[in-house]
């Protein structure tokens, strides 16, 4: 999917409902509407407010609560008895109703790879509904609107997204944060580290908009990569390599600078790039339609050259493995 109807959307999980007064209340210092009535089809829109999101009103931030626990399969597990809500829920996925870059199975994922908030692997409190925080260029807008407005930067917008789902978290009826785009699921003592040591060390804070997630393979090999990075307009980056050959923490701070390369580079990443990487290797890169993990997207793959045979379903097309370098002449 991509930005559409909504352009950014985060989500707080509740362990039970809550007023939109209340969630107004908690949220006053960005200046919400007057409370907005719930439509028809409660995919699209619960009781909400809405917000600015620039002073000359060009794009807004609708907040609504959803009575309804999470629907994580996006409609695609139900019994025929749920059909029809099954088909409401697709459609309502399709139209980036849950996040514009969600993809079924997030909340799952988001809990088995958990490593920051450790709990949120368990979810001891099952979800029984959740608010939306979500961004939009074409609410309330003639039909001709452009759904992204010229010279679209989406740092300041997802960043605004996810302070405003940072206060909604201190509500007592709130489990979590979760971003189903970046599948991070983040408590509030959590939450706050996180803007802290971003504030600290003056670096956005990536890790509630795109995790790092770990994957063993075949071979004693591994996979680290980011999900989420679409939000903010860039490829996800993985990393495939041998899993006892490197450290998982350079790893994955590999991974996020590359992702600050991407953003602020001016020419793009071609494949066969290199890069200086963990284990003081050179890795090098190539652009693949898809990654080894769900969700499906288009990533950007590092492999160390570390003279090691890459398995033959992580290698890429075109490259050389150490074995196919011709023998020195006698």
């Amino acid at each position: 999917m991509a930005k559409g109807l909504f352009t950014q959307g985060i989500v707080v999980l509740l362990r039970q409902s809550v007023s939109i007064e209340e969630v107004a209340a908690a949220i006053d210092d960005f200046h919400p509407s007057d409370p907005i009535e719930a439509s028809e089809d409660w995919t699209f829109l619960g009781p909400a407010v809405l917000m600015n999101m620039d002073e000359d009103g060009s794009g807004k931030v609708v907040v609504d609560v959803v009575d309804h626990p999470w629907p994580d399969a996006m409609g695609g597990t139900q019994g025929d008895s749920a059909a029809s809500e099954d088909s409401q829920i697709v459609d309502a996925w399709a139209l980036g109703n849950f996040g514009p870059h969600n993809y079924p199975g997030s909340l799952q994922r988001a809990r088995e790879q958990s490593w920051v908030w450790e709990d949120g692997r368990e979810l001891a409190e099952q979800p029984t509904a959740f608010i939306r925080v979500r961004s939009s260029y074409v609410l309330g807008e003639e039909d001709d609107a452009p759904v992204l407005p010229e010279g679209y930067e989406p740092f300041d917008e997802l960043a605004l997204v996810t302070e405003i789902a940072a206060a909604i978290t201190e509500l007592p009826q709130a489990i979590c944060y979760f971003n189903p785009n970046g599948e991070v699921l983040r408590d509030l003592k959590t939450l706050n580290e996180s803007f802290e040591y971003a504030e600290e060390n003056d670096f956005p804070p990536l890790d509630l908009w795109s995790n790092v997630r770990l994957f063993r393979l075949e071979n004693e090999w591994a996979v680290m990569d980011t999900v989420g990075n679409s939000q903010l307009d860039l490829l996800d980056i993985e990393a495939c390599f041998h899993a006892e050959s490197y450290d998982f923490t350079e790893v994955e701070s590999f991974l996020r600078l590359v992702t600050c390369f991407l953003e602020e580079a001016e020419e793009p990443i071609e494949d066969g790039d290199s890069v200086e990487g963990p284990g003081d290797v050179i890795w090098r890169v190539w652009r693949m339609d898809d990654g080894i993990a769900a969700p499906p997207r288009p990533v950007l793959r590092c492999l160390p050259q570390d003279n090691r045979d890459v398995p033959e379903q992580y290698r890429v097309p075109g490259m050389e493995q150490p074995s196919d370098e011709p023998e020195p002449a006698s």
